[in-house]
C-alpha cells in the first residue's frame, strides 16, 4: 500500500533587491548597500485556500512590507545579524511551520556574484 505523500505549500520571495546600512568596514558605513534576500516559507498544514480568501493563507505583502522595515531600521555591522533579524520575526508567524532566509551583499567582489548568509529549519 502506498503511504499518502506529504503535500507542501510554500510563499517565496526571491532576490528582493533593497539598500541597506550595513558592513564593518569605514567605506560601507558611509553609503547604504545594495543587499539581495531570498526567503521561502513553508506554510503549516491547517493553510489552504479553499475558498479564495487572504485570510486562508499568509498575506506576503505584510512579509514583504516587514522586511523592508527591519532592512532599514538601522545600520547592520553583519549579515548575519541582519538576517537573524528576519528570521526571528518570520519564525513568529503562526502560519509558518519551516523557513529559510538568506542575505547576500552582491556588490563585494568583482569575480563572485554573491556574499551572504543563510538560515534554515528545513
Amino acid at each position: 500500500m502506498d503511504k499518502p505523500k506529504k503535500v507542501s505549500r510554500k510563499i517565496f520571495f526571491k532576490e528582493i533587491d533593497i539598500p541597506c546600512r550595513i558592513g564593518v568596514c569605514e567605506h560601507e558605513k558611509k553609503h547604504p548597500q545594495r543587499i539581495i534576500i531570498n526567503i521561502e516559507l513553508e506554510l503549516s498544514t491547517e493553510v489552504e485556500p479553499i475558498n479564495d480568501r487572504i485570510d486562508e493563507t499568509l498575506n506576503y505583502d505584510l512579509i514583504y512590507r516587514e522586511i523592508k522595515k527591519i532592512s532599514s531600521s538601522q545600520h547592520f555591522n553583519l549579515v548575519e545579524t541582519l538576517t537573524n533579524s528576519i528570521f526571528i520575526y518570520l519564525k513568529k508567524l503562526k502560519k509558518v511551520s519551516d523557513l529559510r532566509i538568506s542575505v547576500s551583499k552582491p556588490d563585494i567582489y568583482e569575480d563572485c556574484n554573491k556574499v551572504g548568509y543563510e538560515i534554515s529549519t528545513f
